[in-house]
């Protein structure tokens, strides 16, 4: 039987001679999470080409230094961060894996390869002056839906038609919170609609799911049919379970029952349990190749905020439920504001400003507006050295999001670089959260629209406050005529975009 543990973090010297210590601590944390022994050989084998490549290239040879080994329990398995402040250091500079021509070579990039594929994922961040960590994520191994039920009990339900069709029967049901035990039918409710085309990972794997659930990840609403069936689902969303704002995604609802007011009467149960758990708000993203979740949503107060062009693969998105797309989906952002703090600041860039009054408003949301100072060099002066950046690529989708956490001197460097490599990688379309409340959002926004971005909107409350949209399309073609929106708000914004959308030719 498994035991419950706490987030541990060793601080070990940079000598190779403490491998057998970290590897018996190691193995102790995850044997207690509830790995098996080959599962725990290869989080062992990750963790030692991790450790050797810190010990032997973070520091120089005569360094007498120390990093950390941070074991953070998580809801799906284990993450092991190993961190250290030496040398700066670029994993993109490290060769493919390629095979030796004779057995006298040594072959190229083999610990990178080992680390990647002994774990689920294998994530570097680069923290500037805070140093660099490498991310080990390994999940307990957890049955698909697919090993859990016979083929003939999944099979996809049948294409929608183009056009809404109203039911001739009306069908009852019940919508109450998702009790665990249900997981594995929402599994397949999500399975048969969508295939494995849906882009949170975890629907399809009922255990994983269900310890989401019981983490504080995930919050779902269910409908239930009077054989006590699930017919429908709804969940809100964190990017943390600490975070204060969730996102209301994983609907889907059983072909014969939608029509019915079903997916409206969830989002409404929902936002109750929002406000249960203490959320400051919920945000949605609606397709836009029709516009019926966006009704779904305006029903029950959602305002728009933002239009994101090209988020999701024509592909990959609604598999057995509509034709095939004709450009990558468009999805418009929903918010619904849950509380209303006073005395929030925010620097919008000048060009912009107007739009963004207008959508705080809409949202109904109290802002002090201050534009950047006049005295741009001096502003530029009060930069950190080192920025702060996250980037996530998500593959289900071939996107990517860059997030600011801090400005540093050698922003536009460091922007210009992640850009050009995600291009290379030929990633089609690109995220770029600016945080409003740093008074160099005003002062860069010009300067990033110069590489290309362009406004999508805005998302208050998010992890790191109120943040500022671009977006950036990689030879991504996209026809406006193709976007359907359903409101008053939802039309001005993909107005503003488009006008401001260098891609478009007059």
């Amino acid at each position: 039987m498994k035991t419950a543990i706490e987030k541990s973090t060793l601080i070990v010297p940079n000598d190779l001679a403490y491998l057998p210590a970290i590897h018996a601590y190691a193995g102790e944390v995850t044997k207690r999470i509830g790995f098996e022994q080959s599962d725990i050989d290869k989080i062992m084998l990750a963790l030692e080409e991790a450790v050797v490549n810190v010990v032997e290239h973070a520091f120089d040879e005569e360094e007498q230094e120390s990093y950390e080994i941070i074991f953070e329990p998580v809801a799906t398995g284990i993450k092991i961060i190993v961190k250290d402040k030496g040398l700066p250091f670029d994993p993109d500079m490290v060769p493919e894996y390629s095979l030796p021509g004779d057995v006298d070579h040594v072959p190229v990039g083999l610990g990178s390869l080992l680390m990647k594929t002994s774990v689920d994922e294998c994530v570097f961040h680069n923290l500037g002056r805070e140093g660099k960590e490498i991310h080990l994520i390994k999940y307990l191994p957890s049955k698909s839906v697919v090993e859990l039920h016979e083929a003939s009990e999944l099979e996809r339900y049948p294409r929608q038609p183009d056009e809404r069709v109203i039911p001739a029967v009306k069908m009852a049901y019940e919508i109450r919170g998702m009790e665990l035990s249900q997981a594995l039918e929402v599994s397949r409710l999500f399975y048969r609609a969508y295939g494995y085309s849906y882009g949170i990972d975890s629907i399809y794997y009922p255990d994983r799911f269900i310890k989401l659930h019981e983490d504080g990840s995930i919050t779902s609403v269910v409908s239930v049919a009077v054989n006590k069936e699930v017919v429908g689902h709804v969940a809100l969303v964190k990017e943390h379970k600490e975070s204060s704002i969730a996102e209301a995604a994983m609907a889907v609802v059983r072909p014969d029952f939608r029509g019915q007011g079903c997916q409206s009467g969830m989002i409404q149960a929902l936002l109750k349990k929002a406000h249960e758990i203490g959320l400051e708000a919920v945000f949605s993203k609606a397709v836009t190749n029709h516009p019926y979740a966006q009704k779904a949503g305006q029903k029950v107060g959602f305002k728009r905020c933002a239009l994101v062009l090209g988020l999701i693969p024509a592909d990959r998105s609604f598999k057995g439920i509509h034709a095939a797309l004709a450009q990558r989906e468009t999805v418009i952002y929903g918010f619904m504001v849950l509380k209303n703090p006073e005395g929030i600041v925010v620097y919008p860039p000048p060009l912009h400003q107007v739009f963004l009054e207008y959508i705080y408003k809409n949202l109904g949301l109290d802002r002090t507006f201050i534009p950047p100072r006049s005295d741009t060099a001096g502003q530029a002066q009060t930069l950190e050295d080192v920025s702060i950046i996250k980037t996530t690529i998500v593959p289900t989708y071939n996107r990517a999001i860059i997030m600011i956490q801090r400005y540093g001197k050698n922003i536009m460097h460091d922007v210009k670089e992640i850009l050009k490599e995600l291009c290379l990688k030929k990633i089609d379309q690109i995220t770029f959260y600016l945080p409003l409340k740093d008074p160099h959002t005003g002062l860069f926004c010009e300067e990033f629209e110069k590489l290309g971005f362009f406004m999508a909107g805005i998302l208050p409350f998010y992890d790191i406050g109120d943040v500022l949209i671009l977006q950036y399309l990689n030879n991504v073609a996209i026809d406006y005529s193709g976007i359907q929106v359903a409101s008053e708000d939802a039309e001005h914004i993909k107005a503003y975009i488009r006008d401001h959308d260098p891609n478009v030719t007059m």
